[in-house]
C-alpha cells in the first residue's frame, strides 16, 4: 500500500499551488569572505610592489651597465686635454670619438619606464638618471655633429671643451658606486660669462 501511494505521488508531480519558500538571506557577508577579500587585496598589493621594485632594479642595473660602456666620454675628455681651446681653433672631426662609443639606447628605449626608478630605495635616483642622461645626450649630439663635419657654434664647442671632463668623472663615479648622480654643470653661468665678454 505504501508503495502504491509513493507511485501515485511520483506520477502526480509537485502541485502547482505549492511554491517553495526561499531561505532568509543575509545582507552581510560571512566573516570568512571578508577576510578572503582583504587577504587577496593585500596579496595583490604586495605582488604589484615587488614586481615594480624588481623592474626598477633591472632597469637600474641595465642603465649602469650602459654607462660603463660609455668609453667615448673619457676618450673625448682626454682629447680635449690635448687640443687647444675652441676659441683659438675649431674642434675637428678627428678630435671626436665615434658616437657608438657613447651608447644611450637602453635609456632611450626605456624612457617611458624611467619613472620606476623613483623608489623608496633611492628617491633621488630618477632625477639623477634624467639629469645625467640629458647632459650625455646633449654632448653626444655635439660630438656627432662635429664628427660629421657639420657647422657647430663656438658656444657649443666651448661647452663641450669645458664640461666633457665633468661628465666623464661623473660617469666613472656612477660605475664605481653603481649609483647615479647628477652632473653639476651650470649652463646659465656659461651664457652669462659669454654676455660679459661681448
Amino acid at each position: 500500500m505504501l508503495q502504491t501511494l509513493a507511485n501515485l505521488c511520483a506520477q502526480a508531480g509537485t502541485p502547482t499551488w505549492w511554491t517553495p519558500t526561499p531561505e532568509p538571506s543575509s545582507s552581510t557577508l560571512p566573516d570568512s569572505t571578508v577576510t578572503g577579500v582583504i587577504v587577496s587585496a593585500f596579496s595583490a598589493i604586495i605582488v604589484y610592489t615587488a614586481r615594480q621594485y624588481w623592474e626598477a632594479a633591472k632597469l637600474h642595473e641595465a642603465l649602469v651597465t650602459e654607462v660603463s660602456q660609455m668609453d667615448g666620454l673619457k676618450q673625448c675628455a682626454n682629447q680635449m686635454n690635448r687640443v687647444s681651446e675652441p676659441a683659438s681653433r675649431d674642434l675637428k672631426p678627428e678630435d671626436m670619438p665615434a658616437t657608438g662609443t657613447i651608447p644611450t639606447v637602453i635609456y632611450e628605449n626605456n624612457a617611458g619606464n624611467v619613472g620606476l626608478l623613483k623608489t623608496w630605495r633611492n628617491p633621488a635616483e630618477l632625477s639623477d638618471v634624467v639629469s645625467f642622461y640629458s647632459e650625455v645626450l646633449r654632448y653626444k649630439s655635439i660630438i656627432q655633429r662635429i664628427g660629421e663635419g657639420e657647422e657647430v657654434s663656438n658656444t657649443n664647442q666651448e661647452d663641450l671643451y669645458d664640461h666633457i671632463e665633468t661628465i666623464s668623472e661623473v660617469r666613472y663615479r656612477i660605475v664605481e658606486n653603481e649609483e647615479f648622480e647628477a652632473p653639476l654643470i651650470d649652463h646659465d653661468s656659461d651664457d652669462d660669462s659669454e654676455e660679459d665678454g661681448e
